[in-house]
C-alpha cells in the first residue's frame, strides 16, 4: 500500500513539475513575442508565438493566440493568422466580436472569405453564451465598449 501511494505520489509530481516547466518555457517564449510584435518583428513574432504553442505540448491561451494571429496577419501570412483563429473560434469559444470587427491589426484578412467563417463561428459562441443575457442590455453595454475603445 505505502510503495504504491509513493508510486502515484511521484507520478503526481513528475507530471506537474513537467507542466510548470513547459508552463515557464511557454511564458518566456510569449514574451518574448509579444516583445518581436511591439518592435513590428511581425513575422519573427509569429514564428515566436507558435514556437511556444509547441513547448506547450500545441496548447495556447486564447489571448495569445489572437495575439499571434494578429501578428501573422501584419506579416502578410493570412493562413497562419487564419489557423490561429479558427483554433480560438472553435476551441476557445471566442466570443469578443465587439474587439475582433474593429481590431485594425486583422484588416489584411476582412476580404478573405474565410473571414466570414470565423465570423460566423464567433457569433454563434457569442450568442450562446448570452443566451441567458438581457439582449438589449448587452447590445447596448457592447456600443458604449465599441466607443470606448476606438480610439
Amino acid at each position: 500500500m505505502i510503495k504504491s501511494a509513493s508510486l502515484a505520489f511521484l507520478s503526481l509530481f513528475i507530471i506537474n513539475f513537467g507542466y510548470g516547466q513547459g508552463r515557464a518555457k511557454y511564458d518566456e517564449l510569449i514574451k518574448e513575442a509579444w516583445s518581436l510584435y511591439e518592435s513590428n518583428d511581425f513575422l519573427k513574432s509569429g514564428h515566436k508565438y507558435t514556437e511556444a504553442f509547441i513547448a506547450f505540448g500545441g496548447k495556447g491561451m486564447v489571448n495569445d493566440r489572437y495575439n499571434a494571429a494578429c501578428s501573422w496577419a501584419l506579416a502578410n501570412e493570412p493562413d497562419s493568422a487564419f489557423v490561429q483563429l479558427f483554433k480560438i473560434a472553435k476551441n476557445g469559444n471566442y466570443t469578443n466580436l465587439g474587439h475582433i470587427t474593429i481590431d485594425t491589426d486583422l484588416i489584411l484578412l476582412r476580404n478573405d472569405e474565410r473571414w466570414n467563417s470565423v465570423m460566423d463561428i464567433i457569433k454563434a459562441n457569442k450568442e450562446k453564451a448570452e443566451a441567458s443575457l438581457d439582449k438589449p442590455l448587452v447590445a447596448y453595454l457592447d456600443t458604449i465598449y465599441q466607443e470606448d475603445q476606438k480610439y
